[in-house]
């Protein structure tokens, strides 16, 4: 046999080993993926942080204006209604010291009295007490002037301390400690006495009227 047949027969041989060595090359090789919607199949799904990476932001943002909102509402709320315990305490304390005022007057004149004008002690009382205290006071001192007047009696009355013990509505009780220095024809020097007065005031067309005492 000739070189040039056994040649050919060498280059015949590797030439289909080599294809045979391609085909299991490409039998090996995996399956390329088409391209999303080519060939008829579905479309591959978003990850699941882009479907909502737009609306995420604002739906948090709503929330914290809707608790923003709501807890202003709440300290606008706890603002009014500290105002309104703030004027409530305010004008309480106003009416304890007008209340307070009237009650220490009133005391004073209750307990300072002169002989040569009893009349003056009822007009000064009729200024600051409710018409049925008048009228009990009227038949009490209608009774006892003739008696000062015989004695040339004397008083003038002062207050001590005075406390607020209860206001409701328009009834108030004031507790009241007086001094009254007396002097009469039957004692040569002047005299001190203490009392202790509670008096039941009532409201009437803005003003606190004495309408009754109690001598304790």
């Amino acid at each position: 046999m000739s070189t040039s047949v056994i040649t050919k027969k060498r280059l015949v041989t590797s030439k289909s080993t080599a294809v045979e060595t391609v085909a299991e090359s490409a039998a090996d090789e995996p399956e390329s993926t088409a391209p999303d919607g080519a060939g008829g199949g579905p479309p591959a799904e978003p990850p699941a942080g882009s479907r909502f990476g737009g609306r995420t932001p604002l739906v948090g943002v709503a929330l914290l204006v809707v608790l923003l909102l709501a807890a202003v509402g709440y300290l606008w709320f706890r603002l009014d209604d500290s105002r309104a315990e703030v004027d409530r305490l305010e004008t309480a304390k106003v009416t304890q010291a007008e209340v307070l005022e009237r009650a220490r007057d009133l005391a004073v004149a209750l307990t300072t009295y002169d002989y040569r004008d009893l009349e003056a002690q009822q007009r000064l009382l009729e200024e600051g007490t409710t018409d049925a205290f008048q009228q009990k006071f009227a038949e009490t001192n209608e009774t006892l002037a003739p008696m000062f007047t015989q004695l040339e009696a004397s008083a003038q009355g002062t207050v001590v301390d005075a406390a607020v013990q209860k206001v409701d509505g328009d009834l108030a009780t004031v507790l009241v400690f007086a001094d009254q220095s007396a002097s009469s024809t039957q004692s040569e020097e002047p005299t001190s006495q203490a009392s202790r007065l509670r008096l039941h005031l009532v409201r009437h067309g803005g003003t606190w009227l004495l309408d009754s005492v109690d001598l304790l």
